[in-house]
């Protein structure tokens, strides 16, 4: 069964990339993305749209050749791997967030890993909200364009 975690992470710009490329080195079997939103959706909403890339890396039917960069382009609302990055990436202004998605056991290492480092503040889940609910149903969208 898969699972997925998110946390919001107080990391400098310079530093993202390093901690992205280690946390993908110590846990390759899982998908894991540094993104950086205006506003951070629940919990529950991050976990749906990271479920929507798992499903569509089994089905085949990614938004682009990584299910990383899929991830990436889901929560940022785009098809546009530019826009993503600009918008998103763990660049843009915002709110850092890691996101992990993959097997039940590997993403529960992951989170325990995050939970005793101070970097990171682990994103509960929670109700979902309106907004949560149109991010879900964008990202979902995004798969059905030709």
């Amino acid at each position: 069964m898969d699972s997925v975690t998110a946390a919001r992470a107080k990391l400098s710009p310079g530093l993202a990339d390093g901690e992205l490329l280690s946390l993908r080195r110590r846990h390759p079997a899982l998908i894991v993305q540094l993104v950086t939103l205006q506003e951070v959706p629940g919990g529950q909403t991050i976990r749906m749209i990271a479920q929507q890339t798992l499903r569509a890396m089994k089905t085949g039917a990614l938004l682009a050749a990584k299910p990383e960069v899929d991830l990436l382009l889901r929560l940022a609302g785009t098809t546009q791997i530019a826009l993503a990055i600009e918008e998103a990436g763990y660049k843009a202004r915002g709110t850092m967030v890691l996101v992990a998605a993959g097997s039940a056991r590997g993403v529960a290492l992951l989170r325990r890993e995050l939970a005793g480092n101070p970097v990171y503040e682990i994103i509960e889940g929670g109700e979902i909200d309106e907004r949560g609910l149109a991010m879900v149903e964008r990202a979902a969208l995004l798969g059905t364009r030709s």
